[in-house]
């Protein structure tokens, strides 16, 4: 076998002994990555964002009908503000219109609002992050794929649990 130098290492062998060093760690290559991360960038005036691919029950989510893994990634354009604004990057799960039970989720999808979204029994909302529309900023609050359950029983609203795959 022999070894040569590559991306990201270098070998190097003398007789019975052998060097290999690795020029960046593996956590530190993947740190701060995982799914449904939220990430803002300021293209001209505007913070654009984009959300690394995840599955809600295995269902990957689209943006304005595009897969999360698609090439150039698809993205949401949030503005700008002078001053501090919050706008909320969410999971949008509507509820299938037939079926016993329906479909849940049936076609999710990422979306914003600049207000913060309740439940409804047609429609679940997972607050992924929110982004200051000011400086860009970013406060997360989902760390990866979900799976989530509907309960609806009679007349009542329907009830939603999320959970981290």
């Amino acid at each position: 076998m022999n070894l040569q130098p590559g991306v990201g290492y270098t070998f190097t062998g003398n007789g019975a002994s052998a060097t290999l060093i690795i020029d960046e760690s593996w956590p530190t290559f993947y740190e701060n990555t995982f799914p449904f991360k939220v990430t803002a960038n300021k293209v001209g005036t505007d913070w654009v964002v984009s959300v690394k691919p995840g599955t809600i029950n295995n269902i990957e989510p689209t943006i304005s009908g595009t897969l999360l893994s698609n090439i150039p990634p698809p993205t949401l354009n949030i503005g700008f503000s002078a001053t501090y604004v919050l706008e909320y990057i969410y999971l949008e799960m509507p509820v299938g219109g037939s079926g016993s039970p329906p479909p849940f989720p049936d076609s999710p999808i990422i979306t914003n609002y600049s207000t913060f979204q309740y439940n409804t029994d047609s429609t679940a909302y997972l607050l992924l992050a929110a982004v200051d529309k000011a400086s860009g900023q970013v406060s997360q609050y989902v760390s990866g794929s979900q799976w989530g359950e509907r309960y609806k029983c009679g007349t009542d609203d329907a009830a939603y649990y999320f959970g981290l795959v």
